[in-house]
């Protein structure tokens, strides 16, 4: 299968996301549950699949040039909710510090959003840096999780509030079947998840082949996402799904004005490996 190119880019997904990844594909995601990704129904992966890219190779992306930089400036300036997004179509968390760069040279275009499963830590310092530039940490995470995967997530999301960042628990969801004994188990986890503060609502889109729902440990309703039906193992039926722009979740932002922040040398990022 090819492999993600190394270059950076700018995109805009159909629910409106801009995305800037430093990271395609997931390797430590795919590697702790290879063929599907995380529980058996990772969109990336799928995508990725369908395009013939090996997500299990995760690619650090990179600026070449000044142009390539002012390009992705303009891009980001212009983003349509206001916010930019990390962690799309890969986990940053294989390249904190070029994604800690790039969070410090766009966030005075846009406000940051970084979306990890912190397969790898970061550090102190590269948490600090996140914190400084009022960084949505959205810490993804879920009852589907092992305990030892969910016991390290949580330490993480805390971790981030302890300096101060703006730290969200991403709970991937589902409408958990508590008459099923493994259905009950998860869901009381769940219930649990929900208590954190601040929590956004992802429910978990698989199809009525997936072996949690096949086994009735999790149920799944046809909901109009965009312009088509999926099914979605919707718990909560108030929980949004649809464009980014209806969204009121906004990824956990709660101040979607620009920041202040202005960090030292704003241009020699470690990311660019040969800027002209």
């Amino acid at each position: 299968m090819k492999k993600y190119r190394n270059v950076l880019t700018v995109d805009v997904n159909q629910k409106g996301v801009l995305d800037v990844d430093t990271v395609k594909g997931c390797t430590a995601g795919m590697a702790a549950r290879p063929g599907t990704g995380c529980y058996g129904g990772c969109y990336a992966a799928k995508i990725a699949k369908f395009r013939g890219l090996d997500f299990a190779t995760a690619v650090t992306r990179r600026v070449f040039s000044r142009a390539q930089a002012r390009a992705i400036e303009r891009e980001v300036a212009a983003a349509p909710q206001g916010f930019f997004r990390i962690g799309v179509m890969g986990d940053p968390c294989h390249a904190w510090e070029e994604t800690v760069s790039v969070v410090e040279w766009l966030t005075e275009f846009a406000r940051p959003v970084v979306i990890t499963k912190h397969w790898r830590v970061a550090t102190d310092d590269q948490l600090k840096r996140l914190a400084e530039c009022n960084t949505a940490l959205n810490t993804s995470l879920s009852a589907l999780d092992t305990p030892a995967e969910l016991k390290h997530r949580r330490a993480q999301f805390f971790r981030f509030k302890l300096f101060g960042g703006n730290s969200v628990a991403r709970i991937v969801s589902c409408d958990f079947n508590r008459e099923n004994q493994e259905g009950a188990e998860r869901g009381k986890v769940q219930d649990d998840l929900f208590t954190l503060r601040p929590t956004l609502d992802n429910p978990l889109r698989v199809p009525r082949t997936h072996p949690l729902v096949e086994s009735g440990v999790i149920r799944v309703s046809v909901v109009k996402d965009l312009d088509s039906e999926r099914t979605i193992s919707l718990e909560n039926p108030t929980t949004y799904v649809g464009h980014c722009a209806g969204c009121p979740d906004v990824c956990g932002i709660t101040d979607r004005s620009k920041t202040a922040y202005q960090p030292p040398n704003p241009r020699q990022l470690n990311l660019w490996t040969a800027p002209k």
